[in-house]
């Protein structure tokens, strides 16, 4: 059976520029890339390339939402909205730099390999790789704080603020859409245009995720899960789950 949550979301390419222009469209703007450009690009949501130089190469990673699960500590929902916000970014030359050498080393990596250092290794790499430009754009975000944005703009980083605040405890969208003064309809439209999710998909994604961390690297029981993830019962957390991951919480378990 299809896992459904991956079909949602899937994951995220990083690509950086080595050499040469390009010229793509993405979340309805248009952006100029050149060397040391760093571009995240949601999988469901691809980039438009409109034109690129002869000498134009990039490096390229992609990365699964499995993967991001995976990790020691996930991606957080606030470096996500970041990088759907600012998808291209120049670099500095040490910046670079450093990425590059990241790059070298997976590129490196048979990805082929079955046992289990092989993938460990590539792993790790990629999981260094990802730390790296959780940093690059959690400091982007402290260094734009003073300065003035869109209303749009203000409105989704306050939805993902309370987001990440209060997912485990309230589901619906009237929830976020009270605290925020806006109305339920017109809160999910403008997240939905701005990160291509409407606000009941970021729930279930918080979700899933958390529950999927609980059932891999704890021995909570699937009741203990649904309470603390204010589920009404165990039959509505297992349907839910199954709803998004196309398996039971037991059967994830066992077989991840």
């Amino acid at each position: 059976m299809k896992n459904r949550e991956n079909e949602n979301f899937g994951g995220f390419s990083v690509n950086l520029c080595r050499s040469g222009t390009a010229s793509l469209r993405t979340n309805d703007a248009v952006y100029t890339v050149v060397p040391g450009c760093l571009m995240v690009n949601m999988l469901n949501r691809p980039a438009e390339l409109l034109s690129r130089s002869g000498d134009y190469s990039q490096e390229s990673v992609s990365v699964s939402l499995d993967m991001l699960l995976d990790f020691p500590s996930p991606v957080d929902i606030d470096i996500i909205n970041m990088a759907i916000r600012h998808p291209v970014s120049e670099l500095d030359e040490a910046v670079t730099s450093r990425l590059l050498d990241y790059y070298a080393l997976l590129g490196k990596q048979d990805i082929s390999r079955t046992d289990i250092y092989g993938k460990e290794i590539y792993r790790s790499l990629l999981y260094a790789l990802m730390l790296e430009i959780c940093d690059l754009f959690r400091s982007m975000r402290e260094s734009r704080t003073d300065m003035p944005k869109p209303r749009q703009e203000t409105l989704t980083d306050d939805f993902f603020r309370l987001l990440a605040q209060y997912y485990r405890q309230h589901h619906t969208v009237g929830f976020y859409a009270d605290r925020l003064n806006r109305t339920p309809k017109y809160l999910s439209g403008a997240i939905r245009k701005l990160s291509g999710r409407s606000v009941s998909e970021w729930i279930a994604l918080n979700l899933v995720r958390e529950a999927r961390s609980l059932l891999k690297t704890t021995d909570r029981t699937v009741l203990e899960i649904s309470e603390d993830l204010n589920f009404s019962s165990p039959s509505v957390f297992i349907q839910f789950f199954r709803q998004h991951t196309g398996v039971t919480p037991l059967k994830y378990r066992r077989h991840g």
